[in-house]
């Protein structure tokens, strides 16, 4: 008998975890012997008043799909069901011990910092709760022992299994929603520091905003840095990947970026190009630091890891080719979701 998965997502393709945790792993699931079929919540741009309008007419959408269902069909919840919390709890609620189906959580943030009644409530009432990240493992077991990590994975049909060489200087890239480019500030005097001997540019690859133009614009380039922008589209992520060298991920030391899951890092490692993260998180359970890509824990030690990469370009395909294959043995969609779909 085929088993079927209802997968609801917090947002649309436009985000990482929607689009990677919930749309592609739904498909990969579908090649693992399940009927899947994915809803997507996406968000209106209107007043306070249209908004809940739509949250509610979206949350009575979905539980009627829920209710005509089959009766052995899966739940599946990516981080919720829509943008607030609270209606993913309650929706949850209704799918278990009204409609009596089995509800799978997956969470890939600390969701909880923020909301913590709705999220640990969420995991507490979860038949099985899939994280992204070893700290998520530790936290979400105290409320859910049936609890199993499945990395966020690479898509590695998407990705080209070789990079071409260019002949122009070394290019360092940065791909991330406009809210993460803030982790940038962080590289304002590593870059600045190794602009002064070194030709290099330095392309952000992100959704268009005005903080975001300021930022690189203003702040890097006063300071010396060569800044190209692009604007990220799905369509043209993987070509734009393909166009840098070298992967930056920087986070902060703070409680939200220690429960972050390292998909830019993955992403980075998936096309062949060698990461240079903070050594934060679940970066230090991804990167082996010299052999697939170099961790960083102050201004120190990323200039000095920079100029090794920036110097070196057998370095950068060796720890590029390395980094591929790490992704290939433990981050690859494809393997990932057959051992989910066993766990399901």
């Amino acid at each position: 008998m085929v088993k079927k998965i209802l997968v609801f997502t917090s947002a649309d393709l436009t985000a990482p975890a929607s689009r990677i945790r919930g749309y592609f792993m739904a498909n990969y699931l579908s090649e693992n012997g399940f009927n899947t079929k994915v809803y997507l919540y996406k968000s209106v741009k209107e007043n306070v008043a249209k908004r809940g309008l739509h949250l509610i007419k979206d949350f009575l959408s979905k539980t009627g799909v829920v209710m005509r269902s089959g009766r052995e069909t899966l739940i599946y919840i990516q981080k919720g069901t829509c943008s607030l919390s609270q209606l993913s709890l309650i929706f949850s609620f209704l799918s278990k011990f009204i409609l009596r189906k089995k509800v799978i959580y997956d969470i890939d943030d600390g969701l909880f910092l923020r909301e913590p009644f709705a999220i640990n409530s969420l995991i507490k009432l979860s038949d099985m709760v899939i994280v992204g990240g070893h700290e998520l493992h530790s936290y979400v077991k105290k409320y859910n022992e049936n609890v199993f990590l499945i990395p966020t994975s690479a898509d590695l049909k998407r990705y080209p299994d070789h990079r071409v060489p260019h002949k122009e200087s070394v290019r360092l890239g940065f791909i991330g929603s406009p809210s993460t480019t803030i982790y940038m500030k962080l590289l304002l005097e590593p870059l600045e520091e190794l602009a002064k001997s070194y030709d290099f540019e330095l392309r952000v690859i992100s959704a268009p905003s005005h903080a975001e133009y300021r930022l690189f614009n203003s702040l890097f380039e006063k300071r010396g840095v060569k800044v190209k922008l692009i604007p990220w589209s799905l369509e043209d992520e993987f070509h734009q990947l393909q166009n840098i060298d070298l992967g930056l991920a920087p986070l902060f030391n703070g409680k939200w970026e220690k429960y972050k899951c390292g998909f830019k890092v993955i992403n980075y490692m998936a096309a062949g190009i060698p990461p240079i993260a903070s050594n934060v998180g679940e970066h230090s359970y991804i990167i082996q630091d010299g052999v697939n890509g170099f961790l960083c824990d102050n201004d120190q030690e990323w200039v000095e890891k920079l100029r090794k990469l920036l110097e070196d370009e057998k370095l950068r395909e060796n720890m590029g080719a390395n980094a591929r294959k790490t992704v290939e043995e433990k981050y690859s969609m494809e393997k990932n979701a057959k051992i989910l779909a066993k766990l399901c």
